[in-house]
């Protein structure tokens, strides 16, 4: 018999870091969402109602903060800190919890924190054949304090921008608090692709190749050197 998942909360104020929380833990085998709480007031109504296994907790909340919210809990799961700001996290650890994740966190970063809750059983689980197939077909964006669901098929090409990155699509752009690296962890490998260190583009909308630039939705970008050999490689695999 196969033991219960750990039941993990989900205390952020932000929609996508659920979102992306909540993805990472449905690839994770023994572990299940709990619930999702978006304030600290919210998070601790629901910790004295319903027990849990362990709590993945941002600090930077409006009204009560993550750290607020330890301390106001005479009994606790193991957390998880969640956070922006990387500052606190001497400060954290004062508190007694496992792990200190800084946004945006990796896949594998998550998986290393989520092994210190002692479950050394844990490994992500194998997808099945119908989501193996099935790449996703959206993503959830925050431009600001507005959270948009974007269709894969309407994006045009991602631009690194300082600590942002500008999403072109076919509606218009999105600028998003986020990394192309991390962004490039959610697109379907076989669709998009890095061209250079600022871009990131829909291998079907490159529509011409010129030396070291490329043309990709009316736009011209720079092909960078480091990532040529790989984009000519796949982008002729799309014409076959």
């Amino acid at each position: 018999m196969n033991p219960a998942p750990l039941r993990v909360l989900i205390v952020d104020d932000e929609p996508l870091a659920h979102e992306v929380l909540r993805t990472y833990i449905g690839r994770v085998a023994h572990l299940a969402v709990a619930g999702h709480c978006y304030t600290a007031a919210e998070a601790l109504a629901f910790l004295h109602q319903h027990p849990v296994d362990a709590v993945l907790l941002d600090i930077q909340m409006p009204e009560m903060s993550g750290l607020e919210l330890l301390q106001a809990l005479p009994q606790r799961p193991p957390v998880i800190l969640t956070t922006a700001h990387s500052e606190f996290a001497l400060e954290s650890y004062e508190h007694g919890v496992i792990d200190y994740l800084v946004k945006p966190v990796p896949f594998p970063r998550f998986l290393k924190a989520i092994g210190r809750l002692g479950a050394g059983t844990m490994a992500p689980s194998a997808p099945t054949p119908a989501s193996a197939a099935e790449p996703p077909a959206a993503l959830l964006l925050r431009d600001g304090a507005t959270t948009h669901r974007v269709a894969l098929a309407d994006i045009q090409l991602l631009e690194a921008y300082g600590n942002y990155v500008k999403v072109h699509t076919v509606a218009g752009r999105l600028v998003v608090t986020d990394t192309l690296r991390r962004l490039l962890t959610e697109l379907p490998e076989a669709e998009f692709v890095r061209v250079h260190k600022s871009y990131v583009v829909p291998l079907r909308r490159v529509e011409r190749l010129e030396s070291q630039q490329l043309t990709v939705a009316g736009q011209v970008l720079p092909l960078g050197a480091a990532f040529r050999q790989d984009f000519l490689r796949r982008w002729q695999q799309t014409a076959q």
